[in-house]
């Protein structure tokens, strides 16, 4: 009772917003909370992770080196603090579009092409269709991106496509296991459909949480390859970046992958920062047929660990790029520029540097090498 009394208004005002959080996390229903928190390594699946070149002191680590931006600073501050914060923080009013966003329905079971071909679901999510396989990446077809729904949710019209609309996967690619990019929800109704699941190294211990049989898991350190099939390869590459789902930092890795389908070349560079990986990338694989590049949630706080827009095109020119897709953008807000600021940074850049970009609509196919009409359907 002492203690209850000497509590300012501030410190009631967090305790009751932490004892609502925690209510949620273990008993909303809509994805079941503290299952989607996953599992970190541990045993003899954290001890072969030790043994990895960029792994020590408990943690994984960028191949490059910079000064440390605020992230930094933020961290040290207590994870109940920085909880408080974003939830009580305001984003302006623009970082959501004021309509719906359109769409396209493409009948993904059935549809061929004759190249390979993506179709883009919003953020980092989109099928990579080539003539033996259908591959996904990044899916979240929850419509949040967080434990649990009211956190982040999805733009108005950018739920056009659900699982039900996927033709089976042949491989489900995940760049690290920050929860707009692997998604509790969306990975456990995929389950069924899947034939193999390709992460970086330790995030097979979130799916082994999940229930995903473990000779299904192909956990891949960065420059490792695994072939699908005599057509299609995917390479795991660096990217510069973080993981985690608690607040126990970088146990995971994060990565960027090449993806070698039908005689063309596909990069998707995953979450990440500018650093010379990309020209290391563009040396080793390049030139790529087309990129697929961060381009959103950017911010001064976090500027080694995501691109700006003029650095998204700085990047494909250093993979020797011959057509960008920029991805990471058109369905959450995470940061706080206007959501349709940065493809229109992005324009302006690609068009001094000379850089093809296309951006489709959600669901509209863009098949390497084809034809393609630009719409600037997110001017309104």
């Amino acid at each position: 009772m002492i203690l209850l009394n000497s509590l300012t208004l501030q410190n009631r005002s967090f305790n009751c917003l932490l004892l609502v959080c925690t209510f949620l996390l273990f008993t909303a229903p809509a994805c079941r909370p503290v299952q989607s928190l996953g599992k970190n390594p541990s045993g003899e699946a954290q001890q072969q992770l030790e043994a990895l070149p960029n792994y020590w002191n408990g943690a994984f680590h960028n191949l490059y080196s910079f000064p440390p931006d605020s992230t930094v600073a933020v961290r040290r501050s207590p994870g109940w603090m920085r909880l408080f914060k974003y939830l009580v923080h305001k984003k302006p009013a623009d970082t959501r579009p004021e309509q719906p966003l359109p769409s396209v329905l493409t009948d993904l079971k059935r549809r061929q092409f004759q190249t390979p071909t993506v179709i883009w679901f919003g953020h980092s999510s989109f099928l990579l269709k080539t003539k033996t396989a259908n591959i996904l990446f990044d899916p979240n077809f929850s419509g949040f991106a967080g434990p649990f729904r009211g956190l982040i949710n999805a733009f108005p019209g950018t739920m056009a496509y659900t699982i039900d609309d996927l033709p089976p996967i042949d491989a489900l690619v995940i760049s690290h296991d920050h929860y707009d990019h692997l998604d509790y929800a969306t990975v456990k109704r995929l389950e069924k459909k899947v034939k193999r699941v390709i992460v970086p190294k330790g995030v097979g211990s979130h799916f082994r949480r999940w229930g995903y049989p473990a000779n299904l898991i192909h956990e891949v350190y960065w420059n490792e390859t695994i072939r699908i099939d005599s057509a299609l390869t995917i390479t795991a590459t660096p990217a510069h970046h973080r993981s985690n789902r608690t607040m126990a930092q970088n146990k995971t890795l994060w990565a960027s992958y090449v993806i070698d389908a039908d005689g063309y070349k596909i990069f998707f560079s995953g979450d990440t920062g500018y650093s010379p990986h990309f020209k290391d990338i563009g040396k080793a694989f390049g030139p790529f047929d087309l990129a697929l590049i961060e381009c959103g949630q950017y911010n001064s706080k976090w500027s080694h660990n995501h691109l700006f827009p003029e650095q998204s095109a700085r990047a494909a020119l250093d993979l020797k790029a011959r057509m960008m897709i920029p991805v990471h953008w058109g369905k959450f807000a995470e940061s706080e520029h206007r959501w349709n600021e940065p493809v229109e940074r992005l324009l302006a850049s690609a068009d001094s540097l000379q850089l093809p970009v296309a951006i489709p609509i959600i669901g509209q196919p863009y098949s390497i090498g084809g034809s393609f009409q630009q719409v600037r359907w997110w001017e309104f």
